[in-house]
């Protein structure tokens, strides 16, 4: 490898450090203090880097938050595709997943994703990718449902896409509770998501 090649990707790894840099600022950021107050000078100062290399990237306010969304769906959404491909019943992957939910929350995820609704509501862009994230989602689950039907031969109560959307439903409302009232005490979720999972138990022994 020649000098100038090796210096291209220095520059091209510091790039990318430094782009995630940013994210990792921009997502803590909007996780503590919201979109409103998240502007790209407040990230700049978070990340420690110059307002201009912050335009560089992602070239605006909206841009930023939309490539910290995917990023941070797309690394929930993998960490998801590997519980439900795992062993055990739906149940239990039911309650696994369950599981993540207030660490998810803790995280900002949760947050940021009705962080991006809100200002959504003003801006067809960004709703956009809202709903592109929670598609995925939901295709998800949908994919884990109807797996499991056609693997154990069992008719489900309604077609699978339904289904992944009431769970998505169920999710939605239970995250909107929680940031109307983030004091409140997780017991009543946590027992919803449980009962949950105990219907999923009961139907599999059917």
């Amino acid at each position: 490898m020649s000098n100038t090649e090796g210096r291209t990707d220095g520059r091209r790894a510091r790039g990318v450090d430094k782009r995630e840099s940013i994210l990792d600022a921009a997502a803590n950021l909007i996780g503590r203090v919201g979109y409103a107050a998240a502007s790209t000078r407040a990230v700049a100062g978070a990340a420690d880097v110059p307002l201009s290399l912050v335009h560089y990237h992602f070239g605006s306010r909206a841009g930023l938050l939309t490539a910290v969304l995917e990023r941070e769906n797309d690394r929930l959404l993998e960490r998801q595709r590997e519980l439900f491909s795992g062993d055990g019943t739906l149940a239990d992957r039911w309650r696994a997943a369950a599981a993540y939910f207030e660490e998810d929350l803790a995280s900002g995820y949760v947050r940021m994703l009705w962080e991006l609704w809100a200002a959504g509501l003003c801006d067809p862009e960004l709703a956009e990718r809202w709903r592109v994230s929670v598609d995925g989602w939901v295709a998800l689950i949908e994919e884990t449902i109807d797996t499991w039907a056609r693997e154990h031969g069992r008719p489900l109560p309604l077609p699978a896409h339904s289904l992944a959307n009431m769970v998505a439903i169920v999710y939605h409302g239970l995250e909107t509770h929680i940031l109307a009232d983030q004091g409140q005490d997780l017991r009543g979720h946590r027992e919803l998501l449980a009962a949950i999972g105990d219907c999923i138990e009961r139907f599999e022994k059917a």
